[in-house]
């Protein structure tokens, strides 16, 4: 450990020379025995006699000395006392301050792990696949209500007991019963213009193709059918009834008819004449629907012989007055109300 020096340091002069020597404690070496010098007295002994005793008077140069001991040793202090201050400054631990915590923020963001973001792109994938479907689906379905009603068979079923089969309605239809008089008027539609009608037995007639075939094998025992002419644009409409043996009968024929209007290997059959010069049969659109063991149908023309396209306003209109609301609601209707 190291000691600073003491505060005074000890005086010692040569004899006879008048000079200081300045020493500090511990660093001097003891001169041998025969080199010491004799050690001033601190004061002078009292002589003899009576006279009192002389004070010890310092020499210039012993002064000298004391002065320039005591500035050594006041500076060496006060070097030490910095340095003390600069290692404890050094060493003295910084003051902790308290660290106030950043607001919290609530931060979004995406998936950051590999497996993360392929779980939401697959997921994603999925969704637009299934919402594909649906819009196919969806546009499949109104197509199918648009060309005619396929698949009725849960629409025949739902009809009334007493219409459910040729068994409990055994009575035939008959020409004025569907089509009374020149002209007919289905509910809350303007008149349509009857130009002819006819009650036939083979069911054939009223139908191309593989279609009459397929009325056949599901008992089909007669056809009342008529050309009339709608109060839309001049539309010439060729609608009619189907005797089927019972209503799970009639929506097979329904269910086929679909397919083969979709296939172009059968049709109904239209009673506008065809035209002499092409010999080829007016384009018509065709819509049918089961009811009990009943199937309805209508074919829509246009007078010019164009394409009557799916989206055809008229022919939408012709459908639901001749259809809903005449055949079905009306000529069907009080064949279920009669039991």
């Amino acid at each position: 450990m190291f000691r600073p020096p003491h505060p005074r340091s000890a005086h010692r002069a040569n004899q006879g020379s008048g000079l200081a020597t300045l020493t500090l404690p511990g660093l001097s070496r003891t001169p041998p025995a025969q080199h010491r010098r004799p050690s001033i007295p601190a004061q002078r002994r009292r002589s003899a006699g009576t006279s009192p005793p002389v004070p010890y008077q310092p020499t210039p140069h012993r002064r000298a000395a004391a002065g320039l001991t005591d500035l050594l040793t006041l500076r060496f202090e006060t070097a030490l006392t910095g340095l003390s201050r600069c290692v404890g400054t050094a060493l003295r631990p910084a003051p902790v301050r308290p660290v106030r915590p950043a607001p919290s923020r609530t931060l979004r963001h995406g998936p950051q792990e590999p497996g993360e973001a392929l779980h939401f792109l697959l997921s994603g994938l999925g969704a637009l696949i299934i919402l594909s479907i649906i819009t196919v689906s969806v546009f499949f379905v109104i197509a199918e209500e648009q060309r005619g009603p396929v698949g009725e068979t849960s629409a025949a079923l739902a009809a009334p007991a007493s219409i459910s089969s040729r068994r409990v309605d055994a009575i035939p239809l008959t020409g004025p019963e569907v089509f009374p008089g020149p002209r007919i008027i289905p509910a809350g539609a303007a008149p349509y213009e009857v130009t002819a009608s006819k009650a036939e037995d083979d069911c054939g007639l009223g139908a191309t193709g593989d279609l009459s075939a397929v009325l056949a094998e599901n008992g089909c025992s007669q056809l009342v059918r008529a050309r009339l002419t709608a109060p839309y644009g001049g539309y010439q409409v060729t609608a009619g009834v189907f005797n089927l043996a019972d209503e799970v009968a009639a929506a097979q024929a329904s269910d086929r008819a679909g397919s083969l209007v979709e296939a172009g290997t059968g049709t109904f059959a239209s009673l506008i004449p065809v035209d002499a010069g092409s010999g080829v049969p007016p384009l018509g659109q065709v819509n049918w629907h089961a009811r009990g063991h009943y199937l309805l149908y209508c074919v829509i023309s246009r007078p010019d012989g164009a394409l009557v396209a799916d989206d055809d306003p008229y022919a939408a209109r012709i459908t639901t007055d001749l259809i809903e609301r005449h055949l079905a609601g009306q000529v069907i209707a009080r064949r279920a109300a009669r039991s």
